[in-house]
């Protein structure tokens, strides 16, 4: 036999394994080193038919991977939407892929919107939601599309019904922020923030009290004082069939008007009595030295504090005030005032001390004001309510420099802040279902090591830990081993 006779013999071969036989074809060539004879073998497939040479043959170990892409975070905030709010499909149609994008955009990242789109790139969120155009050009306009009036109060309409249909709203809290800005709408106005003044619009934000998830929103001039927003937010709300049976709102509120209305709606409520006022300075001067007794001790978590209901005269209706005082607190401010009184001390110390007998009898005290009865052990922590409006507060004004992307109408206003308000309810619904396990931010963080890589028409999950696999059976969320694209 020649050596060309050699190079050119092939043959097929049938491997056996477990109950498949697979088939081989081998070329026969003549070694020049060895002078011996060998075989090339090359894989031909599952054997379907031998007798007609039929073989299936599986492109497993042909696949190129492509690339690897964060999974965990993207595929935990999709699939908590999809499962808890099937109603943005409805509500916002076409506009639901972008916007659950850029909604799962915003809770995974804190940079600005106009690194979305390079975020998009290394997230499985492209492969969960195709060809979404998220440039900073395209964001632009779809804020102001989201900012429609019009799509505005068929969310809210539907989402309350929701949310009160599901648990009755037994009361709501209500909150203001200020949100520093340079864009030119009217909305924009000089207002005080602190002890800033700058240009900006006010965000005021309703938290249900019984699960703490933000049920509505308004965006005023900033130039308008909070006293002026609560009758026209009561208003709003009933628009949609909330009727608020209980208002916790901060000192900010307090207004002769605001009171009065509130009586006439019918309408509970608590606050904090605003220290200009007479009534504050009444009980201060005619309770507070005989406060610090036993029969007014009460606990507030690992605090002890001094607190005493008196019924009071709140524009011509019967009302309850709650002095309190905070023993730690009185200490601190204390201190801080006498050495203040000495620094500032030049000459005639009897005449300016005897004046500061006011500024010492009131360090520690806080009081609030009710329109119903409210016991002394539970009066304080009902007030304290409203830091879970501040605890999203402090969430929606992370990254708030997006608003200087230029936009110049209020509907882009709107929509940013509609998209803000979705995060919120993601977000606190989420640090409801976790508990005090995690928080929310130590979840994402968690979760964004779970990478997955893809291939031609599959994607491959890597294998959670044992931290991730907790996480996922905390809120119920099974993590595919495979997912086609």
């Amino acid at each position: 036999m020649s050596t060309t006779q050699v190079q050119h013999m092939t043959f097929t071969k049938y491997e056996k394994r477990g109950t498949k036989e697979y088939a081989y074809q081998l070329t026969s060539y003549r070694d020049k080193t060895t002078k011996q004879v060998k075989h090339k073998k090359k894989y031909l497939g599952v054997v379907i038919d031998k007798e007609k040479q039929i073989y299936q043959k599986t492109n497993t170990k042909t696949k190129n991977e492509k690339l690897i892409l964060d999974f965990g975070d993207t595929y935990l905030i999709n699939t908590f939407i999809q499962t808890h709010y099937k109603q943005l499909q409805t509500i916002f149609q076409e506009k639901t892929p972008t916007l659950t994008t850029l909604i799962t955009y915003r809770l995974c990242q804190t940079s600005a919107m106009t690194h979305a789109n390079t975020w998009y790139q290394g997230s499985y969120t492209q492969h969960l939601h195709k060809n979404i155009n998220i440039t900073s050009q395209r964001i632009s306009e779809f804020l102001t599309e989201l900012g429609d009036e019009q799509l505005y109060q068929t969310f809210f309409k539907q989402y309350l019904t929701t949310q009160t249909n599901q648990q009755p709203t037994n009361g709501v809290i209500i909150d203001t922020t200020s949100l520093p800005t340079q864009t030119h709408i009217p909305l924009t106005a000089w207002g005080r923030s602190g002890e800033e003044i700058d240009k900006q619009i006010r965000f005021l934000l309703v938290v249900n009290k019984d699960n703490s998830l933000p049920l509505y929103f308004r965006i005023l001039p900033g130039n308008i004082v909070d006293v002026s927003s609560l009758c026209n937010t009561t208003e709003e709300l009933k628009q949609y069939g909330v009727k608020s049976y209980f208002l916790c709102v901060d000192a900010g509120f307090f207004s002769k008007h605001n009171i009065v209305d509130l009586y006439n709606q019918g309408i509970s409520f608590l606050t904090r009595l605003p220290a200009s006022t007479s009534l504050y300075r009444e009980l201060v001067e005619t309770e507070v030295k005989g406060l610090e007794s036993p029969v007014n001790v009460v606990r507030f978590g690992k605090r002890g504090l001094f607190v005493l209901q008196k019924k009071v005269e709140l524009f011509g209706e019967v009302g309850f005030a709650y002095v309190v005082l905070d023993p730690e607190r009185k200490g601190r401010e204390s201190k801080r005032l006498i050495l203040q009184t000495v620094d500032n001390d030049d000459g005639g110390e009897g005449v300016k001390r005897s004046g500061l007998r006011y500024d010492f009898l009131r360090c520690g005290v806080m009081v609030l004001v009710s329109s119903f009865e409210i016991s002394r052990e539970e009066v304080v922590p009902m007030y304290y309510l409203r830091q879970r409006a501040e605890v999203l507060f402090g969430f929606a004004k992370d990254d708030v420099g997006f608003l200087p992307l230029r936009v110049h109408r209020e509907e882009s206003v709107r929509g940013f802040l509609l998209l803000q308000f979705l995060c919120l309810i993601v977000f606190a619904h989420l640090k409801q279902e976790l508990g005090v396990a995690f928080s929310v931010e130590e979840v994402l963080l968690i979760m964004r090591n779970l990478k997955c890589k893809v291939y031609e028409d599959e994607v491959i999950i890597c294998e959670p830990n044992r931290e991730q696999k907790d996480i996922c059976k905390k809120l119920d969320i099974v993590v595919p081993k495979t997912l086609g694209i």
